[in-house]
């Protein structure tokens, strides 16, 4: 019996969550039409992360004929405030930030410590000349990052100007190939 294959789960992680509350905020006063148009251009991938740079998402929206770009811009963590972060990441990660992956405990002490992931003063431009703010291709490409933050958490520190590498020190990563070279034969097939 076939199934069919259920849509994307915008926010399912609180990484996404904040993404998704750019463009769904819980004080609305009355419906967003672009909204489910939005979803559905993501559904059926018309949005492309382009590059991911530090300080800004940029991707391409595919809507009807013409392709615009959108970016999402973001202020980078100051020095002290990447320290904390740095901080944090090495409490709660032990060789799991290199694989993309970050426990949910992570986001909620950066939002208790007031270094939301998602900072208040982003800027989005796009080559669209809608007049309507955001437009359709900011809001696309918001729901697209959320969907890949929700499965790279990771990424969500990258572009505010964390290295990853810093989080993790090489004890912390556990050892999991050996040289062939150095097993004794007679010892390991006994």
């Amino acid at each position: 019996m076939a199934t069919t294959p259920q849509p994307a789960a915008f926010g399912s992680t609180p990484w996404g969550k904040d993404w998704v509350r750019r463009v769904e905020p819980i004080t609305v006063i009355r419906p967003n039409p672009m909204l489910p148009r939005a979803r559905s251009l993501v559904r059926n991938d018309a949005v492309s992360l382009d590059h991911n740079n530090i300080g800004e998402f940029r991707c391409v929206v595919s809507a009807g004929k013409r392709s615009e770009t959108a970016v999402l811009a973001l202020p980078r963590y100051s020095a002290a405030e990447r320290k904390s972060v740095l901080r944090i990441l090495a409490r709660h990660t032990r060789g799991g930030a290199t694989s993309g992956d970050l426990p949910d405990e992570v986001h909620a002490e950066l939002v208790a410590s007031k270094l939301s992931p998602v900072p208040d003063s982003t800027e989005a431009s796009c080559t669209c000349s809608g007049r309507i703010d955001p437009c359709l291709h900011v809001t696309a490409a918001t729901y697209a990052i959320s969907l890949i933050v929700d499965q790279m958490p990771t990424s969500a520190l990258a572009v505010r100007g964390i290295d990853l590498s810093a989080a993790t020190t090489s004890r912390d990563v556990l050892r999991r190939w050996m040289p062939i070279g150095s097993l004794d034969g007679s010892a390991f097939f006994g």
